[in-house]
């Protein structure tokens, strides 16, 4: 009887794309107990292997923080990276990973990774990473968001820097983010107004602040968004005041 012969999880023996073995094996990579990541981590960093979208997620469930920031790093200095890698290694929560995020987003006073920043793609970068920081969710990156959030920047990076403040909601100062937010609900763009709309109804005192609104100036779509939002959670609008039913006996 011919014994199967032994997988061994080694880039080396990864399919090419577009092969017909390659999704049966990626499935045996991520069901191997014991991988061992630096062979991987060593020939995506010596570039010998390009790290396509199914081979991250395949990996993605053993990386820790030092692995993750080590796969930053090598997007960074890639002016061609995939900028869908890093939604299978952004999620992770580690000091190295945000301190490679704060430098390529050019924090005053730290230094820049000009390949980060360098050609056409800069801005598209920007707004592809803003929204990592978010992920981190470390107070002290809540200015740097607010910032772009606000800044007269193209509108793809604003509308990332928001994401950023959407996925940390619970962590950002209470009332300097609903100070942004209300602002927010004054905005041109209306795609911006309408999602400050709704974090701020997820906020403690949030309602409050939406039903403070004067909703006779703003634009119709968005005011009706205002009265929906306080409806929702039980606070019937009137008069630019929150009023919730009293409860039956």
């Amino acid at each position: 009887m011919t014994r199967n012969p032994p997988f061994l999880a080694l880039p080396q023996q990864l399919p090419p794309a577009g092969s017909p073995d390659r999704w049966s094996w990626l499935r045996r990579l991520r069901a191997q107990d014991d991988l061992d990541l630096e062979p991987w981590l060593e020939a995506i960093e010596g570039h010998g292997l390009v790290p396509d979208a199914d081979l991250l997620a395949a990996l993605a469930g053993r990386l820790d923080g030092a692995a993750a920031s080590r796969l930053l790093a090598w997007w960074l200095a890639e002016p061609d990276a995939d900028p869908a890698l890093l939604n299978l290694i952004g999620r992770i929560r580690d000091r190295r990973f945000r301190a490679l995020l704060r430098q390529a987003l050019r924090l005053p006073g730290e230094a820049t990774d000009a390949r980060a920043a360098a050609g056409n793609g800069a801005i598209d970068r920007m707004a592809v990473l803003l929204p990592l920081l978010g992920h981190q969710r470390d107070p002290e990156d809540f200015q740097l968001l607010r910032q772009r959030v606000l800044a007269p920047l193209p509108l793809q990076q604003r509308r990332a820097a928001l994401e950023g403040l959407a996925v940390g909601l619970a962590a950002w100062p209470s009332a300097p983010l609903r100070q942004t937010l209300r602002q927010l609900i004054g905005d041109l763009d209306p795609a911006l107004a309408a999602t400050a709309v709704d974090l701020l109804a997820r906020l403690p005192e949030g309602l409050t602040e939406l039903a403070g609104l004067d909703r006779d100036g703003l634009a119709p779509e968005l005011a009706q968004r205002v009265e929906r939002r306080l409806a929702g959670a039980g606070a019937v609008p009137a008069a630019g005041r929150s009023w919730v039913p009293p409860q039956r006996a």
